[in-house]
């Protein structure tokens, strides 16, 4: 048993003679007892606590009830509560059905040993610290499971948003290389590569000037040497700015 449970434990109708010494062993431990004398006082105790009874002990001859009819109901209360049945003349069909039924977890017989059942009680209080945590654990785990489905959607639209932004730039892209090629088509290659050169501050219009007049240069003289094979006369300069 750990200490980080506060356990409460519900007496229904069991002898306060015979249960005073465990129920003072319990209180030491740090467990809180209460007693009640009848099955019906016992339900409605189990109705108004906040917080749910660790373990529920119920004598088999209540004034009202019997103890296996009382458990049963409180089970439908209170579904995770270790149920101990007390009996002094146990009719084992009766226990049996109880059983099976998931009414009770263990009968205890009478006249009460208090070592055995003082150990049978805090063996029931570790049972329901498995059942908590396991409560605790499974809480968690869904938890977890509704955090990670929000990451995985999340994702889910980012890489979507991604996909469609890289699409975007595909098309622009393609724009970008089909003006080119109609570019192409369309002005000739030289005139291309000028203002390509001169977008890029690779070339001044100064450059371009001597460029084109060392250009008409070496054309002219080339002119006048096919001119002078074939009989014609050529001026002896050219204007460069003509």
């Amino acid at each position: 048993m750990e200490e980080r449970f506060h356990h409460t434990v519900l007496v229904v109708g069991t002898g306060a003679d015979e249960f005073a010494s465990i129920e003072h062993r319990l209180t030491k431990i740090g467990v809180t007892v209460m007693s009640v004398d009848g099955g019906e006082q016992g339900l409605e105790k189990i109705k108004v606590v906040l917080k749910p009874f660790s373990i529920i002990i119920a004598d088999q001859h209540l004034p009202d009830m019997q103890g296996h009819d009382f458990l049963e109901r409180a089970k439908k209360l209170t579904p995770d509560s270790v149920r101990f049945l007390v009996t002094g003349n146990p009719s084992m069909d009766v226990i049996i059905a109880a059983v099976n039924r998931g009414a009770i977890h263990r009968y205890i017989l009478k006249p009460l040993d208090t070592e055995a059942f003082f150990n049978t009680v805090r063996s029931g209080l570790s049972k329901y610290e498995v059942v908590l945590e396991n409560v605790r654990l499974l809480a968690l785990a869904k938890e977890q499971n509704a955090k990670l489905y929000m990451y995985n959607c999340d994702l889910k639209d980012r890489s979507e948003s991604h996909q469609k932004t890289i699409g975007q730039l595909d098309q622009e892209i393609r724009k970008i290389i089909l003006a080119r090629e109609q570019a192409d088509r369309e002005e000739p290659a030289p005139m291309v590569l000028q203002g390509i050169f001169m977008e890029n501050g690779l070339l001044t219009r100064e450059k371009m000037d001597i460029f084109y007049k060392n250009l008409m240069g070496q054309l002219f003289v080339r002119f006048q040497e096919i001119a002078e094979k074939k009989g014609f006369s050529m001026p002896e300069t050219i204007d460069a700015r003509s």
